[in-house]
């Protein structure tokens, strides 16, 4: 795993509890890295490694999310359009490839896996970084046609707004405090906030009608915008949620080289495993 901070990341017991389950010849281990150690690191693999033939991948996290992109030899076609991975992929020669499966965590946590019904579908997103450019690409792949974005700034959403051009989604930009009056004419929302950033926007919230949350946040939790959501009885996911669903795809990726046959993998045990050691109900 790569990034910096990392010492509190979820990410290595989630990731040793699934190569466990599958019995294979992975270790995952945490490497505090910065922007500008990058470069460094990536021109010394094998040196450092013997050979990439030897590496599964790396998880990535924040800083370096656009700044792996440009050393990887083939990208997915959502880095592509994003410009940020979270995966690579070393393939048998040791060529890295880049993957972002922050997509797929969004929509799984969210259980956004059916294209919207009709069309005028949207999402709205609280922020506007990196995460909140993943939550556009999983609007996108699920049929949904309209970003919502609510911001404090609106000068900094974009860069979120070329990505939802990028994918034909048409766009809006508001003020984070109308949030609550819009809230319930998303099909899913989206707070890629830091912790207590929301905090503001929970008393304002219907009692009512609300619409799948993902919170991603993890820690501490529940935040009061997810508490506040949660007595509504409506749909609320956690970081944690993103985070298993994500590291699900990653697992699949990283152990490709070893599984003769991955379609024949119990995925619902293995991703049972993961959620345990998680904390989180069996998934």
């Amino acid at each position: 795993m790569l990034g910096s901070p990392i010492e509190h990341s979820k990410s290595p017991v989630m990731h040793r509890a699934a190569y466990a389950a599958l019995d294979v010849p992975i270790t995952y281990d945490r490497l505090e890295l910065n922007i500008d150690q990058a470069e460094q690191f990536i021109s010394s693999l094998d040196q450092r490694y013997g050979t990439t033939q030897h590496l599964a991948g790396f998880s990535v996290t924040m800083p370096l999310k656009s700044t792996l992109v440009p050393y990887m030899r083939n990208v997915s076609q959502r880095v592509a359009q994003l410009g940020v991975l979270n995966t690579v992929v070393f393939d048998r020669d040791g060529v890295p490839s880049g993957y972002n499966t922050d997509v797929d965590g969004i929509r799984r946590a969210l259980t956004l896996e059916e294209p919207a019904a009709g069309s005028g579908a949207s999402i709205g997103i609280l922020g506007a970084g990196g995460t909140a450019s993943a939550a556009i690409a999983a609007a996108a792949e699920t049929g949904m046609d309209t970003v919502v974005l609510y911001v404090r700034n609106p000068q900094k959403a974009q860069e979120s707004l070329e990505v939802a051009q990028q994918y034909g989604l048409a766009a809006q930009v508001k003020m984070l405090t109308d949030f609550p009056q819009h809230v319930q004419s998303h099909r899913a929302v989206v707070s890629t906030l830091p912790a207590g950033a929301a905090d503001g926007l929970a008393e304002h919230l219907p009692q009512h009608g609300l619409p799948p949350v993902l919170d991603v946040v993890y820690e501490p939790w529940p935040t009061v915008l997810a508490a506040r959501w949660q007595a509504t009885g409506a749909t609320v996911a956690s970081g944690l949620d993103m985070l298993l669903h994500q590291g699900v795809e990653q697992v699949k990726l990283f152990t490709q080289k070893l599984l003769g046959d991955p379609e024949a993998t119990d995925w619902q045990t293995v991703t049972a495993h993961m959620a345990t050691a998680l904390g989180l109900a069996a998934h």
